[in-house]
């Protein structure tokens, strides 16, 4: 069985509001409103078990999971849901080994559910305008440790970039129909450009720019809804809160 080593990435779960990823460290101490735990005391520990805070709380040791990430990243911007990064990932195709283009960078939550999923051989290209999204992409990547497996750069894919033979293309831009044939240009024939919108007019001017200009086919466009629910003994129902409107989905596939 798997246990807990110093510089090992774990999860600390005390309640639902209370989760704590954190990096294990000769000497670190996790302080919380219900007690403070000591690093060392996690060292040898097999994930699964809990450990007690000095105020006598249960804490479960947990291996961090994709979707763990999202509570703990640096957000400079607005992340894609993990509902919508599941979908546009499934949407692509992506495999071990494969090369994607991400623009719109932000804080980097899609880039590290890419980079997950495409492997130690892969590699994401991502870029933005905005120098302080990088960097702080960057950090969030250094802390889960696949920085190595993205290529981050300042620049505009409007006005095209210097990459050829890709297997997926992701946007999430405030303007995708302008960076079309940049897509075109870098993808494998009858491989998938997937876009990331928050409104409607944004989806329209998209879609109809990929019809006129006929370098994309098999074009879609969906929104992704998530509820979850409580299940109490004769009183199960949906949760009050749901995860609602976060973004359009707009999916196509180049034209040979």
């Amino acid at each position: 069985m798997s246990v807990v080593k110093y510089g090992d990435n774990v999860l600390v779960y005390i309640d639902e509001k209370r989760r704590f990823l954190i990096k294990v460290k000769s000497g670190g101490i996790l302080g919380t409103d219900k007690g403070f735990i000591k690093h060392d005391e996690l060292v040898g520990k097999t994930y699964g078990d809990s450990i007690k805070t000095s105020q006598g709380f249960k804490a479960y040791i947990y291996k961090p999971l994709l979707i763990d990430y999202q509570y703990v990243i640096t957000r400079k911007t607005q992340i894609i849901y993990p509902k919508d990064a599941a979908f546009m990932i499934y949407l692509s195709g992506l495999k071990p080994g494969a090369k994607v283009l991400e623009a719109g960078v932000g804080s980097g939550f899609l880039t590290i559910s890419l980079a997950n999923f495409v492997g130690d051989t892969g590699k994401i290209y991502g870029f933005d305008i905005n120098p302080k999204h990088l960097q702080v992409a960057r950090e969030n990547l250094e802390k889960i440790g696949l920085l190595d497996r993205v290529v981050l750069n300042e620049g505009d894919v409007r006005k095209g970039v210097e990459l050829s033979d890709l297997d997926a293309v992701f946007y999430d831009l405030p303007d995708p129909w302008n960076a079309l044939e940049t897509a075109y240009k870098i993808l494998k024939p009858s491989h998938p450009i997937i876009v990331y919108v928050p409104t409607v007019n944004q989806v329209e001017k998209t879609v109809i720019a990929m019809r006129k200009n006929k370098l994309f086919e098999d074009i879609h466009v969906y929104e992704i809804l998530l509820r979850e629910y409580d299940v109490e003994e004769g009183a199960t129902r949906p949760k009050t809160t749901m995860i609602g409107h976060t973004g359009y989905i707009v999916f196509g596939r180049r034209s040979k």
